[in-house]
């Protein structure tokens, strides 16, 4: 495993070369970033991205998907049609892992937005997997995203790997995973004998974070800490599973904290930096 810098927690709105610098000034091995930057850059200057990971020391973790599933149907084809452009560039600097979050209400009956999205999902995994892209999901856990039970598809570990492999069948791939969440994990109720029963194949790429000291069901999604800030998340337990597991790929701090926004990203992404060091520590990573 080895740790990498994102971009909320830490120098948002940088160009891509400075927040590669970013990472590597503060001692991180890795950055989850914008696909479309690299091919923006491998486009308009005919320029070797993979140089500016590779001259830093940077790996390149993991990007978000940049295709947008949820809205019409014209909207995810024409995603879809720029997707091949994007993985592209994404196997020419040898990124391997793409990720989406999935809210477990999607605003339309279950049924209809369960079956919307495991199509929509097929047709996005075969074009990554031409490129050697692998595709996780990543579940949301906090109660507030389900206020009408009744409409829920889902929001944990089971139920992620379900949806994996049901994109799997319907996509003939076998490039579907998780991305796991530390945050989304605690606050699903999820137990470390439930990360256990990841296949490691599927584990696509892993966030990092902590939660305030208030009620499980009462955690909002917008408001994480750092990770090992309060403890109450076990986040040892957590990366010792992982390791356990045989996992050895990217690993993000992701953490929506108003403070941290305050601050210049060198100090942000330094105490970012800090606490993971710590907490990698801990669990003796």
């Amino acid at each position: 495993m080895y740790p990498c810098l994102n971009a909320v927690t830490a120098g948002g709105g940088l160009a891509l070369p400075e927040f590669i610098q970013l990472a590597k000034d503060n001692g991180f091995a890795g950055v989850e970033f914008g696909i479309g930057a690299v091919a923006d850059i491998i486009e308009r200057d005919g320029a070797d991205a993979f140089a500016l990971f590779d001259g830093a020391g940077i790996t390149p973790g993991a990007f978000g998907l940049p295709t947008e599933w949820r809205k019409d149907e014209e909207t995810f084809q024409k995603g879809l049609n720029e997707l091949p452009r994007l993985a592209k560039a994404a196997q020419s600097i040898g990124c391997t892992r793409c990720c989406t979050w999935v809210s477990p209400n999607g605003g339309i009956p279950v049924a209809e937005y369960k079956a919307q999205s495991i199509a929509r999902w097929a047709q996005i995994a075969k074009v990554l997997d031409e490129y050697g892209v692998h595709y996780g999901v990543e579940f949301l856990g906090p109660k507030h995203f389900r206020t009408e039970p009744e409409n829920v598809w889902f929001y944990d570990i089971q139920g992620g790997l379900e949806a994996a492999e049901e994109t799997m069948q319907q996509s003939k791939t076998q490039n579907v995973g998780l991305l796991v969440d530390a945050w989304h994990w605690y606050t699903s109720g999820g137990s470390v004998m439930d990360l256990a029963s990841i296949p490691v194949e599927q584990i696509v790429h892993v966030h990092i974070n902590d939660a305030p000291d208030i009620p499980r069901d009462e955690q909002i999604d917008s408001v994480r800490l750092l990770p090992g800030e309060s403890g109450v998340i076990d986040i040892k337990g957590f990366l010792q599973t992982l390791k356990a597991l045989g996992y050895d790929g990217p690993v993000a701090v992701e953490t929506f904290s108003d403070e941290l926004k305050t601050l210049p990203p060198q100090e942000a992404a330094r105490r970012a930096a800090e606490a993971v060091r710590k907490v990698w520590d801990e669990a003796r990573i």
